[in-house]
């Protein structure tokens, strides 16, 4: 690496790190978990993207394509639209929510409607999910490092995790808007207005990839026609469990707001796929020095960027990685300090015990994440292997906002009847089993819910609360 793309990489990081530490001293506890429901549209649709379009969008997509071709980059194009148009539509359900009750985490939803039973058991699945998607992204960053420092994975696992975690558990969710807004400029102008022509110019128009066998053209290579329908069809019903998601539509100066941000947000997200699956297969096309198919997006831009360009694509793509482990920490944080910090050890907490819980959760949480990038160093297992779990809170969520005969009993039981399915096929077919384990809590939350009474405690009304 040149000295001047080494500056232009320090400079944007170190100006990442003061926007941030500057945002986080001026916040409180509502700050620090959902921006005080106020946030911009513009912002909201900036952290949006900046937060979908992490290590999964780009490394992991590459990574496929170098491997395997358009597959797994088709399959998530056409699900991530669909699904982000219709995290769009129901946005004015959860905004409503949200405001209602004032609720921060998934979890506020299932004490609400449900019970803290089922709190606790959502929240633990969401813990165990989000970790492991966290790992990915930090396997992700060291393999960015990796490309250009000669140094043991695991050290750079601990400086990308440990620099990274101390800036999240200061700044919380303000200052993630804030940079996101910073990230997103630069992902467009580095990743269309540079490394694309880049590529381009260097495959030859894209010519190179004609001479790749007729299998990296197929939208089914990756996992077979039944991973490419089940991904596009439960890649809509992750909108649904997406936490991300819902702390951007709470934290929303208004439910129209929300709705166009994540709308909007769709277009720009499928480009960012599209672009990964091509870069990673003209990377194989012009079989360029790749040793781990996790590091072909990183080989291309040493391949195709010059200098001083190459630095703002380094500088790119850490945003990408940056801004989505913060939003990630940022979910496994809230719901820990929301959904058991709070109700269990300290319930009349005060807005500063409550901040001072959130930040010390997180630098906790990014030092475990770190342990699971150690034991899994694979971004495309990470990735695709644990984001579809949470499908198994898909039927209690949308029976409890629109089913009045939705119980807890039928809540918890579908829960740990469709996580167990999952768990145990995932030993035998991992790239599939999230559809038996969601059919499974499906059938198990309608039959229980059919034959169980309502508990005291839940709060079926919910449905006709103002505009639920």
């Amino acid at each position: 690496m040149s000295d001047i793309d080494l500056i232009i990489l320090v400079s944007y990081i170190c100006g990442l790190f003061a926007i941030g530490m500057y945002v986080g001293l001026r916040e409180n506890a509502d700050d620090f978990l959902v921006f005080s429901r106020r946030a911009p549209f513009i912002l909201v649709m900036f952290s949006v993207v900046s937060t979908w379009v992490g290590a999964g969008t780009t490394v992991a997509t590459a990574s496929s394509g170098y491997a395997k071709g358009i597959s797994l980059g088709v399959t998530a194009s056409i699900g991530g639209l669909i699904g982000v148009i219709t995290a769009g539509l129901f946005a004015p359900t959860v905004k409503a929510f949200g405001d209602s009750y004032g609720a921060h985490t998934i979890g506020d939803f299932f004490a609400i409607r449900y019970s803290r039973a089922s709190r606790y058991l959502a929240g633990s699945l969401i813990v165990l999910v989000y970790m492991l998607l966290t790992a990915g992204q930090l396997v992700a960053m060291a393999s960015l490092l990796k490309v250009w420092v000669d140094m043991r994975l695991e050290w750079l696992l601990a400086a990308a995790a440990l620099s990274t975690v101390v800036y999240t558990a200061f700044a919380g969710i303000k200052s993630d808007f804030y940079t996101d807004g910073v990230h997103f400029v630069v992902m467009i102008l580095v990743f269309f207005g540079v490394l694309t022509p880049a590529i381009m110019n260097g495959g030859g128009d894209l010519s190179a990839i004609k001479k790749l066998p007729p299998t990296f053209f197929d939208p089914f290579a990756y996992g077979g026609v039944s991973f490419f329908v089940a991904g596009i069809v439960f890649g809509v019903g992750m909108v649904f469990v997406t936490m991300e998601i819902w702390q951007r539509i709470y934290a929303s100066s208004s439910a129209t707001a929300a709705r166009w941000a994540l709308i909007l947000s769709g277009v720009v997200i499928v480009a960012f796929y599209v672009l990964s699956s091509l870069i990673g297969m003209v990377a194989r096309a012009l079989d360029l020095p790749v040793s781990n198919p996790d590091l072909a997006l990183f080989v291309a831009m040493k391949q195709f960027l010059p200098k001083g360009l190459l630095g703002l694509g380094l500088a790119a793509f850490l945003a990408v990685i940056i801004s989505t482990v913060n939003s990630l920490l940022m979910v496994v944080s809230a719901t820990l300090t929301k959904d058991f910090y709070q109700p269990l050890i300290r319930p009349e907490a005060s807005d500063a015990q409550m901040l001072r819980a959130g930040r010390a959760i997180t630098f906790l949480v990014g030092v475990l994440a770190f342990g699971f990038s150690v034991l899994f160093q694979s971004v495309v297992v990470l990735t695709v292997n644990s984001m579809f779990i949470l499908l198994v809170l898909v039927p209690a969520i949308m029976g409890g906002f629109f089913w009045r005969r939705s119980t807890s009993k039928g809540c918890f039981l579908s829960i740990v009847t469709g996580a167990a399915v999952t768990f145990i096929v995932t030993i035998f077919r991992p790239n599939e089993a999230f559809v038996p384990g969601f059919l499974a809590s499906l059938l198990v939350f309608v039959i229980a819910s059919k034959f169980t009474a309502h508990s005291p405690n839940e709060n079926v009304e919910l449905l006709s609360k103002r505009k639920l």
